[in-house]
């Protein structure tokens, strides 16, 4: 790299790291996905406070320890507790890692562009990829995602990177005295990215592309490269399934056979998606950037091909895994080449007459619409606050709680264990919800909580009525009481 470019990328990446310190010593109270925060960072604390195995994670709902479910590869919950236990609980540590693990896979993402589109249109995509909505929060949510992003944009670059050095037969960029060093860092980082997020698996498409496009046919031949296909996706197999032979819960198991596997060919055009899109595409990349993207696809030219191919793959993945699940943040892999794509389009036309102001126009379009759709995402949720603080105000660690809600994050951020009420989820748990809370005091549940008085799924305030016949209240604040069960 030239100097100046150095100064514009470590210019663009330090502007990146700053637009996420807002809220970052937070709790994971923000209305935008908190259960998901929640999880990951009980999960952390519980490595700290309880057994620091990363094999056999904990969450805090669906009773005491141990509670071990069927999950993806912790690595952004291991790193947290590492400096939970050096630093100790501050939320601050908790997004850090995120917002570490964004700016590294901007790096990654940079390099790779650069390979293809040039200095220019990679630095433009570096600056869409740091303000795209969709980045712009959950690159400092308390969520895996990032590490993901990470591990997927820097097996791309080094994969890339094997197939130059073989291709022209010569060293370039980094590590001189081995040839296959990328390879094993690419099946490295590609590995831990499958075992971090599965959709990751997706970026296979374009580098089989990378491959006919550098070798053509002649890496079909190619021993080293098929056993790197297969370590990598072997390893990641063998892991979810023992990962799941320890678990106690398997209910995201569950979501992969009845949701992904069940739905996958026909979700993608089904009402619930196609409403789904509507509304959250434009909460993604933003509804201006969505409509610049076709004028990019239509500029692209041979060299830049690999990104339309990726653009495509991560489309394929929207299609198979996005319809089904429906989860706003999963989208976040899809806008990874978009951020590409408008890198490319603001090239094009910072090349033109009078390119410049047009180029910066459209960026700060891009950028104040980002902000418009994120700064609801900071809102917090004032009940639940206050929920945890009655909570916490009433309760021992040791108390088991049966919470009146589907959404877990009151036992995560509250630092308490027991069960979500009213779900019908599991086999061995009565389906007749009477017989379910007397399943949970026979279990050890001492306390009732409802959020803020009302139960998950009983509209009519039958249940409620039922416990508030049986059980003594007690109400520190009003309108959030708690009830003892024993």
């Amino acid at each position: 790299m030239q100097r100046t470019e150095k100064i514009l990328v470590l210019t663009l990446l330090l502007l990146i790291f700053l637009t996420r310190l807002y809220h970052i010593n937070t709790p994971p109270w923000e209305f935008e996905e908190s259960w998901r925060q929640a999880d990951t960072e009980s999960m952390a604390w519980n490595f700290v406070n309880y057994d620091f195995d990363l094999w056999r994670p904990n969450l805090n709902y669906d009773g005491p320890f141990p509670n071990i479910p069927a999950l993806e590869f912790p690595v952004t919950t291991g790193l947290i507790a590492l400096l939970y236990g050096i630093f100790g609980r501050q939320y601050f540590w908790a997004r850090l890692v995120p917002i570490i693990f964004f700016l590294l896979s901007s790096l990654y993402l940079y390099l790779f562009a650069r390979l293809h589109l040039g200095v220019r249109a990679a630095l433009l995509g570096l600056a869409c990829y740091g303000i795209l909505p969709i980045f712009l929060y959950y690159s400092r949510a308390i969520m895996p995602e990032t590490a993901a992003l990470m591990f997927m944009n820097g097996g791309l670059y080094y994969f890339n990177l094997y197939l130059l050095r073989t291709k022209e037969k010569r060293q370039i960029f980094i590590g001189r005295r081995n040839r296959e060093a990328p390879l094993l860092i690419s099946g490295l980082f590609l590995t831990l990215g499958i075992m971090t997020k599965p959709p990751v698996i997706f970026v296979g498409l374009p580098m089989f592309y990378l491959c006919f496009k550098e070798l053509g046919l002649s890496w079909l031949s190619r021993k080293k490269i098929w056993l790197y296909a297969l370590l990598t996706l072997a390893l990641p197999l063998v892991y979810y399934l023992y990962s799941g032979s320890l678990a106690d819960y398997k209910f995201t198991l569950g979501i992969s056979r009845d949701l992904v596997l069940k739905k996958a060919l026909t979700a993608f055009y089904s009402p619930e998606a196609l409403e789904f899109y509507f509304t959250n595409i434009p909460k993604t990349i933003g509804l201006s950037s969505f409509i610049l993207l076709f004028p990019a696809i239509l500029t692209l030219g041979k060299k830049e091909r690999v990104i339309l191919v990726w653009f495509l793959a991560m489309l394929l993945e929207v299609a198979l895994i996005v319809s089904p699940i429906r989860a706003t943040y999963y989208l976040i892999f899809w806008a990874v080449p978009c951020a590409l794509l408008l890198g490319i389009l603001l090239e094009r036309i910072l090349a033109g007459k009078r390119g410049k102001v047009l180029a910066m126009v459209l960026l700060l379009i891009v950028a104040l619409e980002s902000y418009i759709w994120v700064k609801p995402m900071y809102s917090v949720n004032e009940v639940m606050v206050t929920q945890v603080k009655v909570v916490q105000q009433l309760t021992t660690e040791e108390d088991l709680l049966v919470v009146g809600s589907f959404d877990p994050c009151l036992l995560s951020l509250s630092d308490r264990r027991g069960w979500r009420y009213n779900l019908g989820l599991y086999p061995d748990i009565p389906e007749d919800p009477y017989q379910e809370l007397n399943y949970y005091i026979a279990k050890g549940a001492k306390y009732f909580v409802p959020i803020q008085g009302n139960i998950y799924g009983d509209e009519d305030g039958e249940l409620l009525a039922y416990i508030e016949s049986q059980y003594p209240k007690i109400e520190p604040v009003a309108g959030y009481p708690v009830y003892l069960l024993k």
